[in-house]
């Protein structure tokens, strides 16, 4: 019999503690709700630690630097040489008299054939890589921000549901030991409610190492002290009501993808500089122009035009080869980044997809016939029909499943965040 009334008092607090579960769970869906109406702080919504990344990042903030160099290479990069100054003393004797003259000649070369127009062109191709590069930093930023706001919302999540859990332990310690110490209970039922309450302090532990090293990550990524506190996070992204076909998503990654933006960019400054290298082989043109000065004579002028004669052809042959060798090389990266684009769209959607029909069936079926079978059985037992066990089970199921959501949730966020990045855009 005594053996039997302790079975009974385990199985009471293992039920009562599933009640603050699932009460809890309701509460912290009600207090989210109310604080959305509240101006967010950094670290109570992902987009808080978005606009923060954007400004803070030193990632971000160097990939833009590269753009800018790239920028100011291409202001120069279809200018004129300088010109050259060039002196020239001739000294000589007619008859008996002494003769010197002076030339002093400016020249500069003027390339022919568009090979200035060429020459910006691949720095105008290098500077939209540069820029495309820059676009995917803060994209991939962007993702790393949101999976460790989803990582972030959740340990949060835990830690208040864990809280709970820690406060039913202590009263249950409490009033075991006084039954106890009463002669109306037994020293299992006190040691239990001591075990319950040793393991949730435990838990507790795990869960703020595990949010410690949450907040240390988006930290990181803002390039904020180690130590710096975050505000509570609300809520999680919402996903979209319709999600797009993976045509109309891949069609979106042709058009906004900084990574395939960049491998074209690239592409075309390839072309550019296989046109010119073609271009090699026609002459440039040298135009200078300056006065003489000579004893016993005026001033005078002295012009002179020259044209380089292209008879070296190995640097050009080999220069030519080179450059069509760039351009395949580029339209190959381009080719294999947009195959990876593709593959990891179809993986991301499949995944969001299947986790929204599994989020669906639990949420209509499954989760509504565990709540009203848990009400049901509850009932019955305060009625003293029933057994504990069985309510102990569908107690147990009900709590995995809003476990098994909480987690289908997170999963929905890495594979939206991943998509999001792939396109270049929010879905």
């Amino acid at each position: 019999m005594a053996r039997a009334r302790n079975h009974r008092r385990i199985r009471a607090a293992r039920l009562a503690i599933g009640l603050v579960l699932t009460s809890s769970l309701a509460l912290g869906h009600a207090t989210l709700s109310m604080a959305q109406n509240v101006t967010p702080a950094l670290g109570t919504t992902v987009d808080s630690l978005l606009a923060a990344g954007r400004q803070l990042s030193p990632t971000v903030r160097a990939a833009a630097l590269e753009t800018a160099a790239a920028a100011a290479k291409a202001d120069a990069a279809g200018a004129l040489d300088d010109p050259t100054l060039s002196t020239n003393y001739q000294n000589y004797r007619s008859g008996s008299q002494n003769f010197n003259m002076t030339f002093i000649m400016l020249s500069q070369e003027f390339p022919l054939w568009g090979k200035r127009d060429l020459r910006h062109q691949a720095a105008l191709a290098d500077v939209d890589a540069a820029r495309g590069r820059e676009r995917a930093a803060q994209d991939e930023l962007d993702e790393q921000i949101k999976l460790a706001y989803a990582r972030y919302y959740v340990v949060t999540q835990a830690i208040a549901i864990n809280q709970e859990i820690a406060k039913l332990a202590r009263q249950m310690r409490g009033a075991a030991t006084a039954r106890y110490g009463q002669g109306s209970g037994d020293q299992i039922g006190a040691v239990t409610a001591l075990t319950e309450q040793t393991r949730a302090a435990t838990d507790a532990a795990g869960l703020e190492e595990e949010r410690a090293s949450a907040i240390a990550r988006i930290n990181a990524l803002l390039a904020r002290p180690a130590g710096a506190a975050l505000a509570k996070p609300l809520r999680l992204r919402p996903l979209p009501a319709v999600l797009p076909g993976i045509d109309a998503l891949l069609s979106r990654a042709r058009a906004s993808n900084p990574t395939l933006f960049a491998s074209n960019a690239d592409i075309r400054g390839a072309e550019a500089a296989q046109t010119l290298a073609g271009k090699a082989w026609l002459p440039g043109v040298t135009i200078g122009a300056g006065p003489v000065t000579q004893t016993h004579a005026p001033t005078g002028v002295n012009a002179e035009v020259s044209i380089n004669i292209p008879l070296q052809w190995a640097p050009k042959e080999a220069g030519e080869r080179e450059a069509a060798a760039r351009l395949g090389a580029a339209q190959q990266r381009f080719s294999a980044t947009l195959a990876e684009i593709q593959g990891d769209l179809e993986s991301a959607l499949a995944r969001l997809n299947a986790s929204r029909r599994v989020e669906m069936l639990l949420r209509t079926q499954l989760l509504p016939q565990y709540q009203a079978a848990f009400r049901s059985m509850l009932a019955n037992y305060g009625q003293g029909h029933g057994d504990l066990t069985g309510v102990l089970e569908i107690e147990h199921r009900l709590h995995d499943t809003q476990l098994e959501l909480l987690r289908i949730q997170t999963d929905q966020q890495a594979a939206l965040a991943a998509i999001e990045r792939l396109i270049g855009s929010d879905l």
